[in-house]
């Protein structure tokens, strides 16, 4: 998928070339409304201009009463029923169509990009692009105006070249307004929406982790921590405030003034006998009307200003390319057996970093199940992470069955993998959702037949909805021996070749972990499992033990071995007894 554009402009030109024919057709309709609209005006001037007369021929009175009543019953159908056909046929499906657009792209990024920055602003620069259909719903009356500008313009030319070309002067002047003001608005405008970013995204981090605070007592803290950034928006919203009105009111002058003297004209070219009473009548109309349409119009580009520097601010996450995308001639990968290769990889989380990893391999035979351990930093969670492709390597390659992860699609990748994780994520969604959401195709009953292999079908029913019982936020309704379960029933039901447990039981008490590594006993007897292990005694089953240590392997074999070496992982294991008293066996 392609990045969104950096500015506001090309992005509208996506989205109008989407829905081109329907906007051709409303911008007809916009048209022959203005047309008729002005038309009627025209039509009441005559009326007008006929009566000051006191002309005798009734005839000619009354049929531009009929043309007057023609006219504005069709331009009310024609206004109304493009301001229908606008927003059935193209606001409402480009909005649509935008918002699924930003969520697919936003799901496309990289665990790193998504984990660097605040979830609370990158959805909050979603909301601010989302405006784009909205702002376009506004802009449909700005049309109206220009439309109804250069028809008014068109037959006050018929009338006067002089009062003609002046109205448009004001036209102009509105859409056009002085440079000094636009430059500085525009700078205000940016400051103002970055701000805005800002500050929504710290109040949803705040929100999101209530709990916590409350826990520390830190409200005060928090409220006193975004103070700085409230009086900031508050200062930026004034200061763009003070700029708009100053604008507005220069403008608001000069176009008072410049009516003024259109009327003037009209009625200096009336006196010479230039144009009919009828014709100023319609001057005078358009001009009184104009005003008012004039400053609205005026009010209204100001802020479509606004909002354009606010969508340019949200397009920022939207505008940088993925991380880590599928290769051009990517095909599905097929692992039927599961054997993982790690040749020779470098990989640092940054360019100018020290590597996690430099030319480090290790193969893991189909069906084989290996512990991986070592102290904090030494690479055990990046390897899981590189062999579900969180991040591309500098060098080397990983491959599954003989085929290079980088070579096939991210989706096949993923289909072929499951995680346990040891901090479960769920959603807020009913308890059959959650673990149905690694095979979202499969039946209540084989939901049913996973939760019981994963010992989690008693304490479901225990529940007074049973599966249709809600997880809460985060799993929050749920303990955690309860939340593994549910991670182990979705690797049940996903049937993944290969298992990853990121210390599936490090959080949890005895006697859930003993109820968790039965479930566990159920589903790892075909599959190529990695284990990392918090509790080294979790691994006394593995085939295999790689112990970890600054990126490379500093010992490898079964548990008993490895105790009898004395090694690294004897001291890791000793020190673990000792720190629990011996209650890890």
């Amino acid at each position: 998928m392609q990045p969104f554009p950096k500015k506001f402009f090309p992005l509208l030109a996506i989205y109008l070339k989407i829905f081109k024919w329907r906007i051709v057709l409303f911008l007809i309709l916009m048209i022959l409304a203005a047309t008729l609209y002005n038309l009627n005006i025209r039509f009441f001037a005559d009326i007008i201009g006929a009566i000051k007369l006191d002309n005798p021929d009734s005839v000619n009175i009354m049929l531009y009463v009929y043309l007057f009543a023609g006219c504005s019953a069709t331009s009310i159908f024609a206004g109304r029923y493009a301001d229908y056909f606008t927003h059935k046929y193209f606001l409402i499906p480009c909005k649509s169509r935008m918002e699924q657009d930003l969520f697919a792209y936003l799901l496309g990024h990289s665990y790193e990009f998504i984990t660097s920055r605040q979830s609370g602003m990158l959805i909050a620069q979603k909301n601010e692009v989302k405006k784009l259909p909205d702002m376009l719903s506004r802009f449909t009356w700005d049309l109206k105006s220009i439309f109804d500008i250069a028809v008014k313009t068109i037959m006050l030319m018929l009338i006067s070249p002089f009062i003609g070309l002046g109205y448009f002067a004001l036209g102009v002047l509105v859409i056009y307004p002085g440079r000094y003001f636009n430059k500085a608005l525009a700078k205000a405008n940016k400051i103002r929406a970055k701000i805005a970013a800002i500050v929504s995204g710290r109040i949803l981090d705040t929100v999101n982790n209530l709990e916590v605070v409350k826990q520390f007592d830190n409200m005060e803290y928090e409220k006193q921590r975004l103070r700085p950034l409230f009086v900031q928006k508050y200062n930026s919203a004034v200061k763009a405030t003070v700029l708009f009105f100053k604008q507005f009111t220069a403008v608001g002058v000069a176009i008072s003034f410049s009516s003024f003297i259109l009327l003037v004209a009209a009625v200096y070219f009336w006196s010479k006998g230039s144009i009919t009473t009828a014709d100023v009548v319609f001057v005078l109309m358009t001009l009184t009307g104009g005003l008012n349409q004039l400053g609205m119009l005026f009010d209204n580009f100001q802020q479509h200003k606004t909002e354009i520097a606010e969508i340019e601010q949200g397009l920022e996450p939207f505008a940088v390319s993925h991380g880590i995308i599928d290769a051009p001639d990517a095909v599905e990968l097929i692992a039927k057996h599961g054997k993982i290769e790690f040749k020779d990889i470098t990989f640092a989380y940054r360019a100018k970093r020290k590597p996690v990893f430099k030319n480090f391999s290790l193969t893991i035979r189909a069906g084989e199940k290996i512990g991986i351990v070592g102290q904090s930093g030494s690479g055990k969670t990046t390897l899981v992470n590189l062999l579900q492709r969180a991040y591309d390597l500098q060098d080397g390659e990983i491959l599954i069955d003989g085929q290079n992860i980088a070579t096939v699609t991210q989706a096949s990748l993923h289909q072929n993998i499951s995680l346990i994780p040891q901090d479960t994520v769920m959603f807020n969604r009913n308890i059959a959702a959650n673990i149905a959401f690694g095979a979202t195709s499969a039946t209540q009953r084989q939901i049913e037949l996973a939760a019981k292999k994963a010992y989690a079908d008693e304490f479901i029913k225990t529940k007074d909805g049973g599966y249709e019982s809600f997880a809460g936020d985060r799993g929050c309704l749920l303990s955690g021996g309860e939340r593994q379960r549910i991670a182990i029933a979705r690797a049940v039901l996903k049937k993944a070749p290969i298992l990853i447990l990121d210390e599936a039981t490090s959080a949890l008490d005895s006697e859930s972990e003993q109820l968790i590594n039965k479930a566990l006993h159920n589903i790892i007897s075909k599959q190529t499992v990695i284990a990392i292990a918090h509790r080294l005694s979790t691994l006394k089953n593995m085939d295999r033990i790689i112990v970890l240590d600054k990126g490379q392997i500093a010992e490898a074999g079964r548990f008993e071995d490895l105790i009898e070496k004395g090694g690294k992982f004897a001291k890791l294991y000793f020190a673990e007894q000792k720190k629990s008293g011996g209650k890890n066996v």
